[in-house]
């Protein structure tokens, strides 16, 4: 077949498709790799000249903002090589963690020794069709980080996984709501619980919504109090928690994830009194066995040893301690449903 020379590159027939259209290969060369061989750049094009002279321009252009276009760099060498490092630098390391466990057991093995470039998206789709239904979307979005993130550093021209592009995730994960507690469940713990070293966890993870994260954090000084009279003509004192933390059990002590999540909490009634009534000074708020603050790993090991035979908590139906913050969600919204009308 003839080759068609341009300015920007070439263009030449190779072929003809099952719709009986023109196979066009077009070729752009520009600058040099890096073991000093030209840089070249082929693709194919299914239509006519015209089509085929629209994906050379394109070619070009993308060759023009793309230094490492035609370079062979595999996913594998840019993950660990960039990808991870710049993570690391921007992020915390449970997240680090995440992504890199996420990439070496499923998107490794699926693409790590492939060529960057040559990732599309079908390949994608074939490799979300094998996946576990339950854990998908965490992988499915790892991947789509690191191609969104290789296509801004101009390692590809455009992500395979960008916003033009939707993924039909693997059938079979469990949408079942998780269980949360209503009012009885609440009232009964939170007679039951007074006086437990969780309790004032418990209140000002069911009275604000706190996570348990950040109620872990809080010391006494974190709280401040005003008197207030409340709907019934009563006097009660307010508590609000000021979040500037959280204590997870990778990262220990550490900032917010972000300025959102500094903020300035109140404490819903009743629970406001019950965490004045058991205040302390300037303790955490939640004390460990050993006399410092509990921690992260210990919390739901306790949480759960309450609904045991003989303990305070047993009987009543077991809901784990972080859904304490959907408990709060589940008790407000009658609140928030008055207050919209």
């Amino acid at each position: 077949m003839p080759r068609h020379r341009s300015a920007l590159g070439s263009k030449r027939v190779v072929g003809t498709d099952a719709d009986g259209r023109q196979v066009w290969e077009v070729s752009v060369s520009a600058g040099y790799r890096a073991n000093g061989r030209q840089r070249r750049v082929s693709r194919r094009v299914h239509g006519t000249e015209r089509d085929a002279q629209r994906a050379l321009v394109l070619l070009a252009e993308e060759m023009g903002r793309t230094p490492t276009l035609g370079d062979s760099t595999t996913l594998d060498d840019y993950f660990w090589s960039t990808f991870l490092p710049g993570r690391a630098a921007r992020t915390t390391r449970v997240n680090v963690e995440t992504l890199r466990s996420a990439y070496r057991c499923h998107v490794a093995p699926a693409f790590g020794g492939s060529d960057i470039g040559s990732i599309t998206n079908v390949d994608v789709q074939r490799w979300v069709d094998r996946l576990p239904p339950q854990s998908a979307p965490t992988h499915v979005r790892v991947l789509r980080t690191i191609l969104n993130q290789a296509a801004f550093d101009h390692m590809i021209g455009e992500s395979p996984m960008g916003p033009a592009y939707s993924f039909r995730l693997p059938r079979g994960r469990r949408k079942a709501p998780l269980p949360v507690w209503g009012v009885p469940e609440v009232t009964e713990c939170m007679a039951r619980l007074a006086g437990d070293r969780l309790y004032p966890l418990w209140l000002v993870m069911v009275g604000a919504g706190l996570s348990s994260s950040e109620a872990l954090a809080l010391d006494w000084e974190s709280v401040s109090w005003a008197d207030v009279t409340g709907m019934d003509g009563a006097d009660h004192r307010q508590a609000v928690v000021s979040v500037g933390g959280a204590y997870t059990s990778r990262d220990g002590m550490k900032e917010p994830k972000n300025d959102r999540r500094y903020r300035s909490v109140p404490v819903s009634q009743p629970f406001s009194d019950a965490l004045w009534a058991c205040r302390g000074a300037t303790d955490p708020l939640c004390v460990g066995r050993q006399g410092g603050r509990m921690s992260p790993n210990y919390l739901p090991k306790r949480w759960k040893r309450l609904f045991s035979e003989g303990h305070a908590l047993h009987d009543l139906p077991f809901v784990g301690i972080n859904r304490m913050r959907a408990t709060y969600s589940t008790l407000m919204r009658p609140c928030m449903a008055w207050t919209t009308r």
